[in-house]
């Protein structure tokens, strides 16, 4: 139903239920806010959208006042101003406003006579958020220049024991984003309002840290703080982002897409492509690739192995002494072992140079040793998996060995969101406790080791329907498995690498036809889909190569003969690590490229800067040693020519299309056992424990804070 309205004089027509706000909003008329965020529930705590309507005499906030037919609204009447400016002089009491209403805030930025302290502070301004901030907008628009009401400093510690982020609630003012932002979008309910009166303050139960809350560390609470009370460690002091780059996230198989913000040439940051909440992102593509790309450990330039030193050396250097190696090792004794996490053009072009240059197949992923004997298995269900989209459908869950604390967290989020909404039933089987195991209907938990038979007990269960009220475990899951609507079964890693995954796995299989559910899998390797599409083996042979080339990937201790061993990679690796030649690897930040998720889409990434030093993507790199060697079909000038060399091989590789052709290029080797070799766990980035990785990281932002004051 339709209603018509005057907001300042314009007609407008909106659907019953519509709020002022909002109303506004439809017609391009502004309305300031401070408190109201899209995808929040309103709130009107800021009162900044107060509205005059004709024939009330309050003021009500135009967020939470519903559009009513026949409306005469004034949004910028005198009155109306008059009162917005008493309440933003309000709220500067008890925030530190001197910058804001300083007569020579204009010419601060023209003025730069002082000498610098901070990454891009000048004069004497010291806000993280400054020309960033919402606050400091809504002064300018409203023309606030003096303070008529003495102000009060909270004296608040800020507090800096998280990892990733700081929380200076002196610069809180009390809006609320934050806290309604992790109940209603993320249902985490991480953050609470403490204390009240005039010690009213944004914070956490008990004062714990973050990491001791169920926080996943996905950084909406920071997107929608519109001062500086929340600010990431890493860009606190880079300002305003010059450039925005949708990209991909390569860190796990969900593909997620983001926006790499880059300012002089440097990546500084990352966001979710989509409005902040709607679709987040997990604490490695939120957070992780700033470091990952900037860390002062980069490889710039190629080196080679003197003794116990590195020397730097020409490109033109390197790739005569890879050449001339390559060309004196035996065929068959060539080894390529490359990351899962790799681009599919680097990994076709390392696959192609191994088979057409070298002659050789051993084209080795090492990931895929997490598999153990249930590659194939693993294979299959990926061949069969759906996109996470349909997760939206779903009104029956089973997840399998699914957890979303840290790593994939977005799909925990979904997941919890349609729970608390009431439109999902939950059944959980894992044999620890995990991110789900709080909104389940049902968690069958298992002992480590008996999830086969747990698997087995649920399909029996299933197959013989249970009475309306039954009381055994499986059972009661097979009677929420069998209920109405769409459903959905989600295997996570646990299951995907556990030493019985060629059990587990079919049995999962078997499980979701019989409930005729979408299989959603979640490797946590960025390209794994792409590398068993390409032929990834199982395991390396037992001989020694004599020529072994590293992309993305270390070599496996010490070579037992007179392996000559070439690393390509972003970082170099460590001292004991054998590598005769080091070689510059450009980050997915940096090239253009693709990958294949999970659910068999094909997501490209584009270049927000360049590549530090003399780094290139090791397609480029392979295809100069291969012309060096005088071999043919390496002649690539871009991504996209490896793209349609791959699309004929394939049968089609079109970008943002599901790959329908899953057999192989290469043929895979079969396993030699059966039991999945360890690798590291769900909770971990670029192989350290999450904990371990969380602690590093805040002791290096802590040294980069210093060298920066």
């Amino acid at each position: 139903m339709e209603i018509a309205l005057s907001i300042d004089g314009r007609a407008l027509t909106v659907e019953k239920g519509t709020s002022l706000l909002q109303a506004a909003r439809q017609y391009g008329l502004y309305i300031p806010t401070l408190c109201d965020y899209p995808g929040l529930p309103a709130s009107g705590s800021c009162r900044m959208c107060i509205v005059e309507i004709q024939g009330r005499a309050n003021t009500p906030t135009a967020c939470t006042t519903p559009a009513e037919n026949g409306m005469i609204v004034q949004t910028h009447s005198l009155k109306v101003q008059a009162l917005r400016r008493e309440l933003l002089q309000l709220l500067l009491a008890e925030h530190p406003a001197g910058c804001l209403v300083c007569p020579e805030n204009s010419a601060c930025d023209e003025c730069m006579v002082t000498v610098r302290k901070l990454g891009a502070t000048t004069g004497c301004r010291t806000c993280p958020k400054d020309q960033q901030c919402g606050l400091q907008e809504m002064v300018e628009k409203l023309g606030i220049e003096q303070l008529d009401y003495p102000m009060r400093y909270r004296m608040l510690k800020v507090k800096k024991n998280d990892p990733f982020f700081d929380r200076d609630y002196n610069l809180c003012i009390q809006c609320g984003r934050c806290v309604r932002a992790c109940e209603h979008l993320h249902f985490t309910s991480s953050l609470a309002y403490t204390k009240r009166g005039s010690e009213l303050v944004v914070g956490t139960a008990f004062n714990h840290t973050h990491l001791q809350t169920d926080c996943n560390f996905c950084g909406t609470c920071l997107e929608v703080c519109p001062t500086g009370a929340l600010t990431e460690k890493t860009r606190k002091w880079d300002g305003t982002p010059q450039a925005e780059t949708i990209s991909t996230c390569p860190l796990c198989s969900l593909g997620c897409q983001l926006r790499l913000l880059s300012k002089n040439e440097q990546v500084i940051g990352s966001l979710p492509a989509a409005q902040p909440g709607v679709e987040p992102l997990c604490v490695k593509g939120r957070f992780g690739i700033t470091e990952l790309v900037n860390h002062p450990t980069r490889l710039h330039h190629p080196q080679k192995t003197v003794g116990s030193h590195r020397m730097q050396i020409p490109w033109a250097e390197a790739i005569r002494m890879a050449a001339e190696k390559l060309a004196e090792c035996p065929p068959g004794q060539f080894e390529m072992r490359i990351s899962a996490s790799a681009s599919t053009e680097d990994l076709y072009v390392a696959q192609k140079f191994t088979d057409q240059v070298m002659h050789s197949q051993r084209f080795v992923v090492p990931a895929v040793a997490r598999y153990g004997g249930g590659l194939a298995q693993v294979a299959a269900l990926l061949a069969r998996a759906q996109p996470p989209a349909v997760l939206a459908q779903a009104q029956t869950l089973l997840c399998l060995g699914f957890d979303g604390r840290y790593a994939q967290s977005v799909i925990d989020m979904k997941i919890r969101q349609a729970k608390t909404a009431g439109e999902v039933r939950l059944v959980t089987l894992h044999p620890h406790t995990h991110s789900l195991s709080r909104n389940a209907d049902l968690w069958l938990r298992p002992q480590p080791g008996e999830e086969a038979d747990c698997i087995a007990h649920l399909t029996a269960a299933l197959i013989n329907p249970p009475p309306a009220e039954p009381q055994d475990l499986y059972a009661r899951a097979a009677h929420l498995l069998h209920g109405p609507g769409p459903r959905v079964v989600v295997v996570g890693a646990h299951f995907l690498t556990h030493p019985a995954n060629q059990l587990l796995l079919p049995a999962a299989a078997a499980l979701a036809e019989h409930l005729h559910a979408a299989l959603v899998i979640l490797p946590e390797e960025g390209n794994l889909a792409g590398a068993l599409l390409l032929g990834a083996t199982m395991l390396p042979p037992a001989a020694e190569p004599a020529v072994r080339y590293c992309i993305g990937e270390t070599a496996p201790g010490e070579p037992l003969g007179q392996t000559f061993c070439i690393y390509q990679n972003l970082y170099p690796p460590n001292a004991a690590d054998p590598a005769d030649l080091l070689l510059p690897a450009a980050a997915f930040s940096e090239t253009a490229g693709s990958l294949v998720d999970a659910g068999g889409l094909v997501q490209a990434f584009q270049p927000a800067v360049p590549p530090p030093g003399a780094a290139e993507p090791a397609w480029q790199t392979l295809g100069r040693i291969a012309r060096q060697l005088g071999a043919p079909g390496f002649d690539f000038a871009s991504s996209a020519e490896i793209q349609v060399e791959l699309a004929a091989r394939l049968g089609g590789y079109e970008l943002h299309q599901r790959v329908s052709h899953r057999a192989p290029v290469g043929a895979a080797q079969a396993p030699s056992s059966t039991t999945a070799v360890p690798y590291p766990t769900a909770h971990t980035y670029l192989g350290f424990p999450l904990s371990q990785w969380v602690e590093g990281l805040t002791m290096l932002v802590a040294d980069e804070e210093v060298n920066r004051v």
